[in-house]
């Protein structure tokens, strides 16, 4: 009899622990985690894990990098945004104080599928400067600061007393930034700093002075299609671009909340 009972409570927990096995993020045989950073498909570590080249993450040293991308650090991945959040460059002032001198810093996602994404950054300036974002030449946005000081002691009130910020118009897949040193309010050459950056990790203080998070919205094209099997049900959306032209995406959708990864047959361990 108690070896019945034993053997029941094996098979209870044994079921028990299958109802509550890990979500699936990436392809079978893979590995999802980097470092601290997930690594859902359609991203992998390693080519044969990724749904084409432009997805495949390179782990070096516990840190993720988009390898056919500038070699760009992964700080995370969002399949519900269908976003990738990346280390940007900035371009400051702070060596050069003298006052309208002027730098420039241009970064360009070249034939990838990648977008920085208009809903998710803005641009900033911090310290004593005027910012300008160009694509291809032509300005798009900027904002200058009121120098009072070089740094800014709340993210949150970014009104133009140190810090100012502007949204981008569109979706962009090369980008410049000029910034130009002004004078402060002491009659010297301020320290000021540019950046598109995304907003959420802005408010939060979460990056480095050298390099800051910025949005990318990733692009799943019919010719993706064989690679996916989602879990769900295709869905597509619209980001639009320079000179009123648009790219359209696909993307596995689902309209209840899931664990999982919607990207893989077996990826959605559902709460319904």
């Amino acid at each position: 009899m108690k070896l019945f009972q034993a053997y029941c409570l094996l098979l209870f927990l044994s079921i028990i622990a299958t109802s509550i096995a890990i979500p699936n993020y990436a392809k079978p045989g893979c590995i999802d985690i980097c470092g601290k950073v997930r690594i859902p498909y359609p991203f992998g570590i390693g080519t044969k894990c990724s749904v084409n080249k432009w997805y495949v993450i390179d782990c070096n040293y516990s840190m993720p990098y988009l390898s056919a991308v500038n070699n760009l650090q992964v700080l995370g991945i969002n399949l519900d945004d269908q976003t990738v959040t990346v280390n940007g460059p900035m371009v400051s002032n702070c060596q050069n104080t003298v006052q309208n001198s002027s730098q420039t810093m241009s970064i360009d996602l070249g034939s990838s599928p990648f977008l920085f994404s208009k809903l998710h950054n803005k641009l900033v300036v911090e310290g004593c400067g005027n910012g300008v974002i160009s694509e291809h030449g032509s300005a798009l946005t900027g904002c200058s600061t009121a120098c009072i000081n070089d740094t800014v002691s709340d993210k949150n009130n970014c009104l133009g007393f140190s810090c100012c910020h502007t949204a981008i118009p569109h979706y962009l897949k090369s980008y410049s930034v000029n910034l130009r040193g002004l004078e402060r309010h002491s009659g010297d050459g301020g320290c000021g700093s540019a950046f598109l950056v995304d907003q959420v990790s802005y408010v939060k203080g979460s990056f480095s002075p050298q390099s800051v998070p910025l949005s990318l919205v990733w692009i799943l094209s019919d010719h993706d299609l064989p690679q996916i099997n989602c879990c769900t049900l295709w869905s597509s959306f619209q980001v639009d671009m320079r000179n009123d032209t648009s790219v359209v995406s696909l993307k596995c959708h689902t309209e209840w909340e899931i664990e999982g990864n919607p990207y893989l047959p077996s990826g959605c361990k559902g709460i319904y």
